[in-house]
């Protein structure tokens, strides 16, 4: 079964080539080192919106800046399964939210250096899809999701503790174009041949250089880089 996220969702609107190798084959993209500290944060933060979670109502860092209440057990898995394509689209959510008589909102939690100018779309495609997700699993929504993000004060002093500024931004969510953008990807993974690179993929125009340099003799032959092909 073809099985995929709003990660690779995203992949296959960055590079389609990129993508259908990534799931198709399993070579993946090379990977950049990860602070884990992002992490270490995420559980820091997820605990502590449990303790309220069992009070029915809103943590402090949130009161009187979202509506409704954090839901009572959280889904924290969410699948979308189409048998006659043999594939599924699917999600861990950070949290929900219950809000308007049994409406519900994606809340999602975003680590930052500053507060941004905009919501990236990487991010925009995740809320859709987790709006989708939920939708498909008898929650219905508002089509809204909530990005808070936990960014960094500055003047304090350390030992003090290490002081965060919360700033959230509201998202309107298109569970539909989730929906196009998976169908899409899953027809683009039925090619036998992989799908052409996007003019601007870093890493298919890093490839395609390699390939030249061999081809023009500057880099061996193509027996001592079989990978390239």
């Amino acid at each position: 079964m073809i099985k995929l996220s709003a990660s690779t969702l995203n992949l296959f609107l960055e590079c389609p080539r990129c993508f259908w190798f990534h799931i198709n084959k399993g070579i993946q993209r090379p990977e950049r080192p990860v602070a884990t500290i992002t992490t270490g944060l995420d559980r820091v933060v997820k605990e502590y919106f449990n303790r309220y979670r069992k009070q029915g109502k809103l943590p402090p860092l949130l009161e009187g800046k979202i509506p409704g209440k954090l839901i009572s057990s959280l889904p924290n898995w969410l699948e979308f399964v189409d048998r006659d394509h043999n594939a599924k689209l699917y999600g861990y959510l950070d949290e929900c939210l219950e809000i308007d008589n049994n409406l519900y909102a994606v809340l999602d939690h975003k680590t930052r250096g500053a507060i941004p100018k905009n919501t990236h779309s990487a991010y925009q495609v995740q809320m859709d899809v987790y709006t989708f997700l939920l939708e498909k699993n008898n929650y219905p929504t508002k089509r809204l999701a909530y990005l808070v993000y936990y960014i960094p004060k500055g003047g304090g002093l350390l030992h003090e503790g290490f002081q965060f500024h919360v700033h959230i931004t509201e998202v309107k969510t298109e569970p539909e174009k989730a929906k196009d953008i998976f169908y899409s990807a899953v027809l683009i993974l039925k090619e036998e041949k992989a799908p052409r690179a996007k003019e601007d993929c870093p890493y298919c125009n890093w490839l395609n250089l390699m390939k030249k340099e061999v081809l023009d003799g500057r880099k061996g032959d193509r027996q001592s880089h079989p990978l390239l092909w």
